[in-house]
């Protein structure tokens, strides 16, 4: 097996690169837990048997990613055990807080509290966001911490050596008090759910009360603690983020978080999910006029930016134009059913080719069922509309069919802007879409190619259908049974 000189969690050289795959896959699983993570359903063993990789191997990354003994971290000089209370990951700096612990650590906490301190490490791993590039060096060297009145402030920026700032973490984490309260459940919620977008915007301290729009996946709703900005309020417990991570982004596929469910968005489509919104939100009818200066202002992007999106959106069909103005589009029930009617088809194609990829490429999809799962639970129907999307745009990307996967996306993105415009909710049919995806990533998972196209089929019949009894004048299930035939 080749070799390598190994740059991750304890930088041993020669490692296989099997384990570097394994501490990404393991790494994808544990930031994604939220604070379920501490309970029996993430042991070895069960990590082991979603990944498919062997228990050892699984151990070993979990040792790997938790970084004890790093030889370079200089131990945390404050007295008494420590607790987190404070993390901030806003571009160009990254920065972790201990605190004094003020309560005693029951003994039966232990292990739970250890795999939460390894699940903060991996979220900081996955995100990218030692990647950034650009910015400022104006901050103490990592792992060099800062040490104030019963605090220990832990920065980095890009330029600074990252591993090493993770490892002065780890050393913060190795003296935490034992006890769950070290690291809050509601602060792995909300990595949880910002992991796929860089965790950038994450603003938590101990003791601040959220809005419950900000309340991540796996996380207890009446947990108050946790910070949240007035532009988090718009979305629903698991909306589709606006803004991706800063600086320049590797190549998708061969970041270090290329098992989580994709998070990275282009210019156009962060201005797409902002329309989305507004047509929500605001009431727009199709043949409303939209102007690109407010959306400009939300996003924080200049109008011309907007504009030339726009202008991308409409040639997709995705708005109209004319005399240089844009407007929503008018749909019609045949669009809707046109356009479904091609995602059956190009879908059923992807789950021919993902029902033969080997188990691990399935895990954004095991991930983002978790994320569909959850919307049902706690969301709202425009959350579970979006996580299901999502949840079948990981399986469309499992598949390895570059060029078919692109093309569903494309119809994924008029779908979600049609069923804006037509103002659909989904929210009576969200336990149908939980138990629909669950059979299809089963069958995927065991190979079951044709069942997978059957389940597949039938979720799609069930969609137009449930469309077709909200808005009766408008769909034609005459029309959809002949060109789903």
């Amino acid at each position: 097996m080749t070799q390598q000189t190994h740059g991750g969690p304890g930088g041993r050289a020669g490692r296989p690169r099997i384990q570097d795959t394994a501490d990404d896959l393991v790494a994808s699983v544990l930031a994604t837990a939220g604070s379920r993570v501490g309970t029996p359903a993430f042991s070895t063993r069960r990590v082991a048997e979603l990944t498919g990789l062997s228990q050892t191997v699984v151990s070993r990354a979990f040792r790997r990613l938790r970084r004890r003994g790093a030889e370079s971290a200089e131990r945390p000089r404050l007295a008494g055990p420590l607790e987190l209370v404070e993390l901030q990951v806003a571009f160009p700096r990254i920065r972790v807080v201990f605190g004094v612990a003020e309560a005693p650590a029951p003994a039966a906490q232990r292990t739970a509290a250890d795999r939460r301190a390894t699940a903060l490490l991996a979220a900081l791993r996955v995100a990218g966001v030692g990647q950034w590039a650009g910015g400022s060096e104006e901050v103490a060297e990592p792992g060099q911490g800062r040490v104030g009145p019963g605090r220990l402030v832990h920065d980095w920026s890009p330029g600074q050596d990252w591993e090493a700032f993770l490892d002065a973490v780890a050393a913060g984490l190795d003296v935490a008090v034992p006890s769950l309260d070290a690291v809050p459940g509601d602060l792995l919620g909300l990595l949880a759910a910002r992991v796929g977008r860089g965790l950038h915007g994450v603003d938590w301290r101990r003791g601040a009360r959220r809005a419950p729009s900000e309340i991540g996946v796996g996380e207890d709703p009446g947990n108050d603690s946790g910070r949240y900005s007035d532009s988090d309020q718009a979305f629903g417990v698991l909306s589709v983020p606006e803004y991706p991570a800063p600086g320049s982004a590797p190549e998708r596929g061969r970041s270090a978080g290329r098992w989580l469910p994709h998070g990275e968005l282009s210019v156009t489509e962060q201005i797409a999910i902002a329309l989305r919104r507004e047509i929500m939100n605001a009431g727009y009818r199709p043949g409303d006029r939209i102007t690109a200066g407010p959306l400009a202002a939300t996003l924080g992007l200049s109008a011309a930016t907007v504009r030339t999106a726009m202008r991308r959106l409409a040639d997709d069909g995705l708005l109209d134009s004319a005399a240089g103005g844009f407007s929503v589009p008018a749909v019609t029930g045949a669009d809707v059913v046109d356009l479904y009617a091609a995602r059956l088809h190009v879908g059923m194609v992807l789950l021919r080719g993902v029902a033969a990829r080997p188990r691990h490429r399935m895990l954004p999809a095991r991930l983002a069922l978790g994320a569909v799962e959850a919307a049902a639970r706690q969301g709202s129907g425009a959350d579970v509309e979006r996580a299901d999307l999502q949840f079948q745009q990981e399986l469309a990307d499992a598949s390895g069919l570059e060029q078919s996967a692109r093309s569903f996306h494309a119809l994924t993105l008029r779908v979600r802007m049609f069923i804006s415009v037509l103002q659909l909710d989904y929210t009576p049919a969200a336990e149908r879409i939980v138990a629909d995806d669950r059979r299809l990533l089963t069958a995927v998972l065991e190979s079951r190619a044709e069942d997978a196209v059957r389940i597949w089929r039938a979720k799609l019949d069930n969609a137009v259908r449930h469309m077709s009894a909200l808005a009766p004048e408008a769909f034609d299930a005459e029309l959809w049974a002949r060109l789903s035939r």
